[in-house]
């Protein structure tokens, strides 16, 4: 099989888990993780002001990799590396397969 035979099946796996990743985008878990959209907006659109970037749009897999490295080292003073912390592995990849399948910011 071409290593690109698996795309459809990661695909579906990572839209099973937008509307899971919907829910902690808009309201946050039962861990301590407070919403996302709180800092980066309802639609992913980030918030430059505070410095919050934009989500939607991105590939999954870099979202998810980013939250695994700040949940990686918590910290009292920075308010994401706590969030990601408080976010289990796979509602990490479900908030990445949401915003993944958000249509990317107007320039």
């Amino acid at each position: 099989m071409r290593p690109w035979g698996y795309a459809p099946s990661l695909l579906l796996l990572l839209a099973a888990g937008a509307p899971a990743g919907k829910q902690i985008v808009l309201h946050g878990n039962d861990n301590g993780a407070m919403p996302c959209a709180a800092c980066h907006g309802i639609n992913g659109q980030g918030n430059a002001a505070i410095g919050a970037p934009a989500l939607a749009g991105m590939p999954a897999p870099s979202i998810v990799s980013t939250l695994n490295t700040l949940a990686a080292r918590p910290s009292a003073t920075a308010p994401m590396p706590s969030i990601a912390a408080a976010l289990t592995p796979r509602e990490r990849r479900d908030v990445a397969a949401y915003f993944s399948s958000l249509p990317k910011p107007a320039s």
